[in-house]
């Protein structure tokens, strides 16, 4: 088998007899080793000593595509949705409730959004009871916690666990039409009785066959994982949506959105199961408007720059434990000359205290004219204004 898999990664190629790129190449060795998984076999073709050969023969492979055929630069690799992307599902109806169809897969997105899966392999293992309807402490609001994770990630191999999270992701009711809870439960309500068993298949087939006032939606079988790993490629297809967008999109979506939030790397990592914070590189890229922003930055473009100083009023507010107060202070341009403040408006601060420290110069002092209401009093901060 060793063998036999050193000649299969050394001469695959693509049916029109294109090459492949080097990430595919090691997604076919992991799609094996997960068949051979699935049918109780105890072989690592990943780690294993006896299949050394054959690991050795797909890096020289993957080596030689980038060198010799410019290969790596991940041109089909499934891109994260935008804001504005995701509405236009909802909006043209591939996301809502409207049918058992686009109900399940609209659950499936927000499950998938909030709990940081990793594409079909999570959601083709999840069972009814995993994920359970609660009240947040603190909010009395209800939530959907995700309290059972069931992944079997083969990237690292057999012998190394499984990377769970560090806490129980949850979905936060919302109120409104896209609310989690609210899609919850009124998938809930369209399934079978005795299909809503803790473990029970969250996501099953669809009833086609039913009367039109039939409440019933699925039947009482699992959805195949064919049909869960084609819901959002559907979706966007029929939306119009350009680009490669794959399930692995909304974790790709997941993690873009909350790095562009502002949110601590590490929480990221323990919503998305990353055992390194270096992993979370690969999910986020330049979007759209990243690359937008920076080509205008390069041109130098007054699309880019912020309001000049005449137009422009910023009040900033910060908190210090000795405050002397900062009253509303207006400099005249035409008196204050060439000075250190020339040309300066100074709109109203509250309770912000300077310390300015000037390194060159000398500081041009001017009595306001009669027209200017107040002067500025400044005193001792903890900060400096150089």
């Amino acid at each position: 088998m060793n063998l036999l898999l050193c000649k299969f990664f050394k001469s695959l190629k693509k049916l029109d007899g294109t090459e492949y790129e080097p990430g595919s190449l090691t997604s076919f060795q992991r799609s094996l080793q997960r068949s051979l998984n699935e049918r109780g076999s105890n072989v690592n073709i990943i780690e294993g000593d006896n299949f050394k050969l054959s690991r050795e023969v797909l890096s020289a492979k993957r080596r030689q595509l980038v060198v010799e055929h410019g290969k790596g630069n991940k041109p089909q690799a499934a891109r994260e949705l935008t804001e504005a992307e995701e509405d236009k599902l909802f909006e043209c109806g591939e996301f809502g409730t409207s049918n058992p169809t686009i109900l399940q897969r609209t659950l499936w997105w927000i499950i998938a959004l909030h709990f940081g899966f990793r594409a079909r392999d999570e959601s083709r293992r999840l069972k009814w009871g995993d994920v359970t309807l609660e009240k947040d402490p603190d909010t009395e609001n209800e939530i959907l916690v995700w309290r059972y994770e069931r992944g079997s990630k083969t990237r690292q191999g057999q012998d190394k666990p499984y990377s769970v999270r560090a806490f129980h992701p949850t979905a936060q009711a919302t109120g409104n039409e896209r609310c989690p809870v609210k899609i919850f439960k009124e998938f809930a309500r369209r399934r079978p009785l005795e299909m809503n068993k803790p473990d029970s298949p969250f996501y099953l087939a669809v009833k086609h066959k039913r009367k039109p006032d039939d409440n019933v939606w699925y039947m009482r079988s699992p959805l195949g994982k064919n049909e869960i790993g084609k819901f959002l490629s559907t979706a966007a297809k029929n939306a119009g949506l350009q680009g490669r967008v794959t399930n692995h999109s909304v974790r790709k979506t997941c993690i873009s959105r909350l790095l562009d939030a502002d949110v601590p790397n590490n929480f990221v990592a323990q919503l998305s199961g990353h055992r390194s914070l270096k992993s979370l590189d690969d999910y986020k890229s330049a979007s759209y408007e990243h690359q937008r922003r920076m080509s205008l930055a390069l041109s130098r473009s007054s699309n880019n720059r912020p309001a000049s100083n005449s137009t422009r009023t910023e009040t900033t507010t910060r908190p210090t434990s000795s405050v002397t107060s900062v009253e509303s202070a207006t400099f005249n341009p035409v008196q204050m000359g060439s000075g250190f403040f020339s040309g300066a408006t100074i709109g109203s601060f509250n309770n912000c205290t300077f310390n300015i420290q000037l390194t060159s110069g000398q500081l041009c002092t001017t009595e306001p004219s009669d027209s200017s209401s107040k002067r500025a009093r400044i005193g001792e901060s903890d900060g400096q204004m150089k």
